[in-house]
C-alpha cells in the first residue's frame, strides 16, 4: 500500500516541490534581516533546492537578541499563534541510549562496546559543537502553497517577537539541558 501511494505521489513531486520552494522562499525572503533568525536554505541563485522542505528549520541567533534563549523565543511565537514553533531539532545521535546503554543482543553490556577492547561511546561533551547546535535551531511552519497573505501573518509574528525581545528577557529561564528530541523515542 505504501509503495502504491508513493508511486502516485512521486508523479506530482516536481510540481509540488516548486510550489513548496516558492512558499518557503517567500517566507524567508520576507524575514531577511530580522534580528535573531536566519534562513536555513541554499544560497539564492545556487540552483539548489531544499526539496520538499521536510522538517523545515530556522537558524536562531541568540546573540542578536541579547542572549534570549530559543526556548523563550519559541514560547513567544506560540503565544502569537505560530503553533509549529519549537526549539531545537533532533538531539545529537551520539548521545542516544541505543548507542550508549542498550544491550540489543543480551551480551550483558551495551552492544556498542560488546565486541570492543575499549569504550567507543562518545559521552556528553565529546562533540561540543554538535551538542550546542539545538540551542541555535528551531522548527518553522511548513508552507506547501505560496499563499502570500497567510505567510505574511506568520512573518509578522516572527518580526513582532524579534522586535519585542527585550520584554522577553526578564522571564527567560534559558534553555533546558536537553533541547529538541528524538523522534519515536521517549525516555521512561
Amino acid at each position: 500500500m505504501s509503495s502504491a501511494i508513493g508511486r502516485v505521489q512521486l508523479k506530482h513531486y516536481d510540481e509540488r516541490m516548486v510550489a513548496i520552494q516558492a512558499a518557503m522562499n517567500y517566507f524567508w525572503d520576507r524575514l531577511e534581516g530580522t534580528p535573531g533568525i536566519a534562513a536555513h536554505r541554499p544560497p539564492k541563485g545556487s540552483g539548489s533546492t531544499m526539496g520538499g522542505w521536510y522538517a523545515a528549520r530556522g537558524l536562531y541567533r541568540p546573540e542578536e537578541l541579547g542572549g534570549l534563549s530559543v526556548t523563550r523565543f519559541c514560547e513567544a511565537l506560540r503565544a502569537e499563534g505560530v503553533a509549529e514553533a519549537a526549539p531545537g531539532a533532533n538531539r545529537p545521535l551520539h548521545l542516544h541510549p541505543l548507542f550508549n546503554d542498550v544491550d540489543v543482543y543480551g551480551h550483558g553490556k551495551p552492544t556498542r562496546i560488546a565486541h570492543s577492547d575499549r569504550d567507543l561511546r562518545q559521552p556528553r561533551g565529546s562533540l561540543p559543537v554538535t551538542e550546542a547546535a539545538s540551542g541555535r535551531i528551531m522548527s518553522i511552519p511548513w508552507f506547501k502553497h505560496p499563499d502570500d497573505g497567510r505567510i505574511d501573518e506568520y512573518v509578522e509574528a516572527y518580526r513582532k517577537v524579534s522586535a519585542g525581545y527585550r520584554d522577553l528577557l526578564a522571564g527567560d529561564a534559558g534553555n533546558p539541558p536537553e533541547v529538541g528530541g528524538w523522534h519515536f523515542f521517549q525516555r521512561r
